[in-house]
């Protein structure tokens, strides 16, 4: 998603995009992993968001397309790689639009470039080639804004809102005479992925609190930026009010677990949707669970420290897990301990085989572990993030292993 130069990459975005007409003068954008709008007005083009980086040379055609009108304005829901990457092609190309993004946006996309290889890199499984490594690299916001904006184009205004949710620099749109809400990565078709361990802060409070304000607006029609396009003011309540309320359920009930004293352990596993939402098709664990959503809200609301006494002034994980496996009988016997566990407890065999591997990472026995309870870890239906993450471990196992060949 970040390359400029992968053919493959851009013509999978050709090939795979399906643009989408929602009004006269409202195109909606469906690429592979993103969607963005494009919406004319007398002065032009209104972008909102550009795509990831092989894409936007695609855009590029694609606008041209569909109108014979310049752009004129882009806005920036936020700095996330698919959706901010691709308008290196428009400024390529010769393109000089304004460029609206929030006040945090510069920061954020530079934390981004500033922890390239862990942020993007690792974090988001990019190339590290195709990583930007200054900020010079990246088209930046002629011009920023906290709370509301309000652009005029023509005869119609377009609302601009800043709510932290996803990421500290989101942006939603409303063009209220077109009745439509772009949602940016507020509405998702699945439990939005509120709950990401791979990703910086989400505030799943504000986040719930901009769905209700893009319900407050009464549109007919929601254009999210991943997923497809909500029709009909009915549907695009429901929609809403289904994600605002798991996630209205989950602040609440993780406040309560807080202020009673419970550990984070047990006020994470506790978590769980009011049963009228539980098993809802528009809260599928595709991404996350409701248990990982429930991880970020203790994040936010308190400190590094778990409750645990011990964990306060911990020693090193490698030391702990040596320690552990010299109490269990030696490396030999835990590894049968391990094994043992795959068929009948396969979270805590992964714990045994994490310990197993970080007081003994060059160890080919532990190695073989690894792989043998992450293979069995996989399942069908299990996240994407959790899957990315055995995966990555995986692929590290494997290169060690390779090392230790040779």
């Amino acid at each position: 998603m970040a390359s400029r130069t992968s053919e493959e990459a851009r013509n999978d975005a050709r090939d795979m995009m399906d643009i989408q007409q929602i009004d006269d003068r409202t195109w909606f954008i469906v690429m592979p992993w993103v969607n963005l709008t494009v919406m004319e007005t007398d002065e032009g083009l209104l972008l909102l968001d550009t795509g990831y980086a092989p894409a936007g040379p695609v855009l590029v055609d694609v606008l041209k397309q569909i109108s014979d009108k310049p752009v004129n304005t882009i806005v920036f829901t936020h700095h996330h790689l698919d959706h901010a990457y691709g308008a290196w092609a428009l400024k390529q190309a010769g393109m000089a639009p304004r460029v609206i993004a929030s006040d945090a946006f510069l920061t954020q996309m530079g934390l981004d470039v500033q922890l390239a290889d862990f942020a993007n890199a690792r974090m988001n499984n990019q190339d590290p080639r195709d990583i930007p490594r200054t900020m010079a690299e990246m088209v930046a916001p002629t011009e920023t804004f906290t709370g509301t904006k309000t652009l005029v184009l023509g005869d119609e205004t377009f609302v601009l809102h800043t709510a932290r949710g996803e990421t500290e620099d989101h942006v939603w749109i409303h063009a209220p005479e077109r009745g439509i809400v772009v949602s940016g990565d507020f509405h998702q078709p699945f439990l939005p992925n509120a709950g990401n361990g791979k990703r910086r802060q989400r505030h799943v409070d504000e986040w719930a609190q901009a769905l209700r304000d893009m319900a407050a607006t009464n549109p007919d029609v929601l254009l999210p930026m991943h997923g497809p396009a909500i029709r009909g003011a009915t549907l695009v309540q429901e929609k809403l009010d289904t994600v605002a309320s798991a996630f209205e359920s989950i602040v609440a009930q993780v406040t309560k677990g807080l202020n009673a004293g419970w550990s984070q352990d047990a006020i994470i596993h506790s978590v769980e949707l009011p049963p009228k939402l539980q098993n809802h098709a528009d809260l599928d664990p595709y991404y996350n669970t409701v248990t990982d959503v429930a991880k970020m809200v203790v994040r936010q609301y308190t400190g590094w420290w778990d409750g645990v006494p011990s964990h306060w002034q911990a020693p090193r994980s490698a030391t702990t897990a040596r320690a552990v496996i010299n109490a269990a009988g030696g490396l030999e016997d835990f590894i049968a301990k391990t094994r043992a566990l795959i068929g009948t407890d396969i979270a805590m065999a992964s714990q045994f085989a994490d310990w197993a591997y970080q007081a003994y990472p060059n160890n080919l026995q532990v190695l073989e572990l690894g792989m043998a309870v992450y293979a069995k870890r996989i399942v069908p239906g299990m996240p994407l993030n959790e899957i990315s993450v055995y995966l990555g471990h995986m692929a590290e196992i494997k290169w060690r292993m390779a090392g230790l060949e040779k």
